[in-house]
């Protein structure tokens, strides 16, 4: 019997080091294994991300040429002052935050509709929903481009309200039109992508929850607005934040349609650090205005996820 309880122990023995956790030179490999695989990306993103970034916040410190870069002189604050005291900088800083508020304010409520016709019972859906999100994976100077061709004195959008007796519109060179007509060109070209984030939060939404409310005698439109709505809060920080980013990057629109015309009207920050850059030779100053717009969207992605965050958790 003492036998055959010492070969028990001894099989249970071996069988919980068998099953027994890796030990630290097993984790060690692992660690090695996933540094390896990650060491690409790293690498990648240290080149072509990160260390463009410290370069870029160390130039908006000096005041230097492209032709030639090596006779640079340390400034200090001086360009960040200079953003503030430099009218066409601050004219280009309020005409990039109205484009980034009326293209959040369209874009939203379009796209929360749109992702709820969607999301119904309809014939071709899917073929719809490519057509929908198609202009978001189109290139930006194609979009331009076609929106310069629609919106110009000899369009088709000037034909078209030329032949219902409309005089044709000044809409790429009029002070009042520019900017809307690149609010509109955002707002077509960025609806896809809040649509498809939409249709994505309500499809996730719980059925149980809806079957339960219509028992209890709620209609469609009291679902809707009592729990569908609060229950997608979550996606839409995620759709304003998204949006708002899109929108302070504008700068195909500004370069193509108008040239910052008319009076600076559509002169966008993007669009003027490649002025300021490229053309004024002036890329230490460009590269404050950078710093400040990567400042921007990052303060007003936090403002924007503290204001819309609920308190509660779904």
């Amino acid at each position: 019997m003492a036998t055959i309880s010492a070969n028990k122990k001894s099989a249970l023995g071996r069988i919980a080091k068998r099953f027994a956790p890796a030990g630290g030179g097993r984790a060690r490999r692992d660690y090695a294994a996933a540094a390896l695989f990650l060491a690409p990306f790293v690498i990648l993103a240290l080149i072509f991300q990160y260390g463009p970034l410290v370069l870029m916040i160390r130039n908006s410190f000096f005041d230097y040429t492209l032709i030639n870069p090596d006779l640079s002189t340390f400034v200090g604050f001086d360009n960040f002052v200079r953003i503030f005291t430099d009218s066409g900088t601050v004219q280009s800083l309020v005409v990039t935050l109205l484009l980034a508020v009326g293209v959040v304010v369209v874009t939203i409520p379009l796209a929360f509709l749109l992702a709820v016709f969607l999301n119904g019972k309809l014939p071709a859906r899917g073929a719809v929903r490519t057509m929908i999100f198609l202009p978001v994976i189109t290139s930006s100077v194609v979009i331009a481009t076609l929106w310069t061709f629609l919106l110009n004195a000899n369009g088709l959008v000037n034909s078209a309200l030329g032949a219902v007796g409309i005089s044709p519109q000044p809409f790429l060179t009029s002070g009042s039109q520019a900017l809307p007509a690149i609010i509109a060109l955002t707002v077509w070209q960025q609806l896809g992508m809040a649509t498809v984030l939409y249709l994505g939060g309500l499809q996730a939404l719980p059925k149980d929850l809806m079957e339960a409310a219509r028992i209890d005698g709620a209609n469609g439109f009291q679902r809707f607005v009592h729990i569908t709505i609060p229950m997608m809060s979550r996606t839409t920080v995620l759709v304003v934040v998204v949006i708002t980013v899109f929108a302070l990057q504008s700068f195909a629109p500004a370069y193509i349609m108008t040239g910052g015309a008319p009076n600076g009207t559509t002169n966008t920050l993007v669009y003027l650090i490649y002025r300021t850059a490229f053309t004024l030779q002036q890329p230490g100053y460009a590269s404050a205005i950078s710093v400040l717009l990567l400042v921007i969207a990052l303060a007003i992605s936090l403002v924007q996820m503290r204001l819309l965050r609920t308190r509660w958790d779904y």
